[in-house]
């Protein structure tokens, strides 16, 4: 199905975003608005086994999350927020390679705004490949980050995407709720 008639679909089934980011590659010279999508199925403690806890790039402006993991987003992004000026990126250029990380004098694990920059990657891609995106980095998106050709895709992604932050008024009232109720 070629992507003009499968985003416009994927918005349809997903409803009203959670929110909306600024996401492009370094390669872009725009940014570009992506919708950023919700369900619980995707949240830690999800039943769906292959979903819980996952972060999705449907197309080149659909990502779904977990509602957990757009909280935790939305409360990065109070704290330090990032900016087109001031974008994330993956440290390192690797969310996973603890080694890379350190080079990068980064301690941590990497935060719900690198991970959202990875995404941000993923739709570049989407864009570049078109219709194959998704039976093409689908299949191989299981493997993950590392250094054996199946691992292109994911190396690519965060070596490649950058996170300009929320775009403003964009989070939904529910989301904006929680993060407000919180201590």
């Amino acid at each position: 199905m070629p992507p003009t008639l499968l985003d416009p679909f994927l918005h349809w089934l997903g409803g009203t975003p959670c929110f909306r980011v600024y996401g492009k590659s370094r390669r872009e010279r725009d940014w570009r608005i992506v919708a950023v999508y919700a369900n619980h199925r995707r949240d830690w403690d999800g039943r769906w086994p292959l979903l819980a806890g996952c972060c999705t790039t449907w197309a080149a402006d659909v990502i779904a999350i977990g509602w957990d993991f757009a909280l935790g987003l939305l409360r990065e992004q109070a704290a330090v927020p990032a900016s087109r000026s001031n974008p994330v990126a993956v440290a390192g250029g690797r969310l996973g390679d603890s080694q890379r990380r350190a080079a990068a004098d980064v301690s941590c694990g990497p935060g719900c705004s690198e991970v959202m920059a990875h995404e941000c990657g993923h739709t570049w891609q989407a864009i570049r490949m078109g219709a194959i995106y998704l039976p093409l980095v689908g299949s191989v998106t299981l493997f993950g980050e590392g250094p054996h050709p199946r691992n292109r895709f994911e190396n690519e992604a965060s070596e490649q995407g950058l996170f300009g932050g929320l775009v403003n008024g964009s989070v939904c009232a529910p989301l904006m709720r929680q993060l407000t109720s919180l201590p």
